[in-house]
């Protein structure tokens, strides 16, 4: 009876004791599969903040360029004039040798139709030039007035890439636009060096980038008929078969099964699966999803290893009661040791997050850079246009002097004659001296006044302005000069109030920089005289400025308003005053042309617009 009691107690315990290993060990598994997970997730975590990082900072990199590149004059003036090929030649130079600086994979101009006018691979065996690209989405966004967006492969290169594209505007329209394509198959290379799976998705769900080369260009999903009809709408992937790949995923899982091959229908002819941990994140401003899938086979090994180690203790602890105490010693140092390694394993992510937060505040302060270099060059600017006033006013210094010197002279003869006539009696005739002497003061004041007035700094803006008055101060200015050179000058206007769209000091400086380009083109002209006219239209007034000197190289013609672009001696010029003009008038929301009179000479014509045109739009 006690020995059937002893066995039947026995067989409890042994039930027992099964059940509450059985339950231990199940709860072993599940805990280190639970671990195993968490690990890889954080470290997947971390690695997607890091490709997305990379990504954002590799687009950031040429997303500004187009905008850029659309306010070039020879880009515009390629637009404009096309199909000229002057302007055509020098827009291809100009992209090509802004294209090797950037390293794009290649930039071009392309019309308002769509047509690419010049690229930078214009020379190459497969050129950009003279195909049309207006079924692109980035194109109809830049059309639109906004920063054009798309990744897709090229229909003429064939390689992947990332175009950028923003419109070129003239006057106020949209004239075409600037396309930046930047190379991605680059980012693959340092992802194949991880033991991860990296992918880069687009909005339909195809494998745009990969660190696998066989899965690009196939689809992670069944593409509906929308998609394939958007795809080939826009030809994205220039008729491209797209592939399934072999990707099944349990609900409410993050662990994905994919085929050995990765293709569908593959893995059910091998029986080869492998499994993933997946982690994903969006890049909206691209349309991408960014996938890092991290291989969890290793996983399985890991519980069964766990698994081992708690059946052993088991079986140790059924085998040798007698040291129950020692395998839980080392049962709770093992604990500890996973304890440490985690403890270390948050520290190694804390670490990495700093370095991440560090490369962030290095990306902010790139940018505030650059905005405070754009804010230099804008001072830049407005100083170089009063240095080039206080320029002008140091070579007519000598003239100027002679001018207050004459009436000064003239003065003081006047006034010692006055006294002298006051000391007779006749004051009739030291009244007329007195005049005189009013009359020399009003002129030097005038001169004064000009000079002050042209050496003035006036704030940028556009407001109107009195365009007769802005000659006369430029000639009053230059009389010495125009005396000493014995020029003729020839003013024809028929409205005293005309008014145009600018500012009366730099409008001043405008004429002043024409007519002594004038002056010391007619230096060695036999016949010296100097044109202006001006005529009057609906919206704008034309003035030209018309000199008898030899006149402008056709070679030169097209580049006499580049910055330090000279035919003077060295020395005798800096290049940069017909620069500074155009950029003044381009303010003014006009525009200068030059070219060669018939009969000898050249003629420099200014359009603005007439300030009441623009008062009576904006009412």
């Amino acid at each position: 009876m006690t020995s059937r009691f002893l066995s039947r107690t026995s067989w409890f315990a042994i039930v027992g004791a099964v059940l509450l290993s059985g339950l231990i060990l199940w709860e072993t598994a599940r805990y280190a599969r639970s671990v195993a997970l968490d690990e890889i997730r954080v470290r997947n975590a971390y690695t997607l903040d890091l490709v997305v990082e990379n990504l954002r900072g590799e687009l950031a990199k040429y997303s500004f360029q187009p905008r850029l590149l659309a306010s070039s004059t020879i880009l515009v003036d390629a637009l404009r004039r096309h199909p000229a090929e002057p302007f055509v030649d020098r827009a291809n130079s100009e992209l090509e040798r802004i294209n090797e600086v950037t390293g794009a994979l290649a930039t071009y101009l392309m019309d308002k139709d769509g047509l690419t006018v010049a690229a930078s691979n214009w020379s190459s065996d497969k050129p950009f030039v003279g195909r049309n690209f207006s079924f692109r989405p980035y194109f109809k966004e830049a059309m639109q007035g906004h920063l054009g967006r798309f990744s897709a492969l090229g229909t003429t290169s064939g390689e992947r890439g990332y175009y950028f594209a923003h419109p070129v505007r003239h006057e106020g329209k949209t004239i075409g636009a600037v396309v930046v394509k930047m190379a991605v198959a680059r980012l693959e290379t340092a992802w194949r060096a991880s033991d991860d799976v990296v992918l880069v998705l687009d909005e339909e769900g195809i494998v745009f980038l990969s660190s696998m080369p066989e899965w690009r260009l196939n689809a992670v999903t069944p593409l509906t008929a929308a998609a394939r009809k958007r795809l080939s709408e826009t030809r994205r992937y220039n008729g491209e078969p797209h592939h399934q790949l072999s990707l099944s995923r349990a609900p409410d899982s993050d662990i994905i099964e994919i085929g050995e091959t990765g293709l569908a229908g593959t893995s059910k002819a091998t029986g080869k699966t492998r499994k993933y941990l997946a982690v994903s994140a969006p890049m909206n401003e691209a349309g991408w999803r960014v996938m890092i899938l991290a291989d969890a086979s290793g996983v399985a090994y890991r519980v069964q290893i766990a698994l081992l180690v708690v059946g052993f203790m088991l079986a140790s602890a059924f085998l040798a009661s007698l040291n129950i105490y020692q395998r839980r010693r080392r049962l709770n140092e093992r604990l500890e040791l996973q304890e440490t390694a985690k403890a270390e394993l948050e520290e190694k992510v804390k670490e990495r997050t700093k370095d991440l937060s560090r490369a962030v505040a290095r990306l902010r302060a790139e940018v505030s850079e650059r905005q405070r270099a754009e804010e230099d060059l804008r001072r830049t600017q407005e100083e170089l246009i009063q240095a080039s006033k206080l320029s002008a006013l140091g070579r007519l210094s000598a003239g100027l002097s002679h001018e207050l010197n004459q009436p000064l002279t003239a003065i003081r003869n006047y006034a010692e004659n006055a006294r002298v006539f006051l000391s007779r009696q006749n004051t009739s005739t030291a009244d007329a001296n007195l005049g005189s002497i009013v009359e020399m003061g009003e002129r030097m004041a005038r001169i004064i006044r000009n000079l002050r007035t042209y050496a003035r700094n006036e704030p940028v803006g556009s407001r109107p302005a009195r365009l007769l008055q802005s000659i006369r101060d430029a000639i009053d200015l230059l009389q010495p000069e125009l005396r000493n050179a014995g020029i003729e000058v020839d003013l024809e206007f028929t409205d005293e109030e005309l008014m145009v769209v600018g500012g009366d000091v730099r409008l001043q400086q405008v004429f002043v920089n024409l007519i002594s380009n004038a002056i010391d083109a007619m230096a060695e002209s036999p016949r010296r005289q100097l044109r202006i006219s001006v005529e009057t239209h609906a919206s704008e007034v034309t003035i030209a400025i018309s000199d008898t000197g030899p006149g402008i190289k056709a070679t030169d013609i097209n580049r006499v308003f580049d910055p330090f672009f000279t035919t003077k001696e060295v020395g005798k010029g800096t290049g940069l005053g017909l620069s500074i003009t155009y950029g003044i008038v381009n303010q003014f929301g006009g525009r200068i042309d030059a070219t060669n009179n018939d009969e000898g000479g050249a003629t420099f014509t200014v359009t603005l617009q007439r300030a009441q045109t623009r008062r009576e739009a904006a009412e």
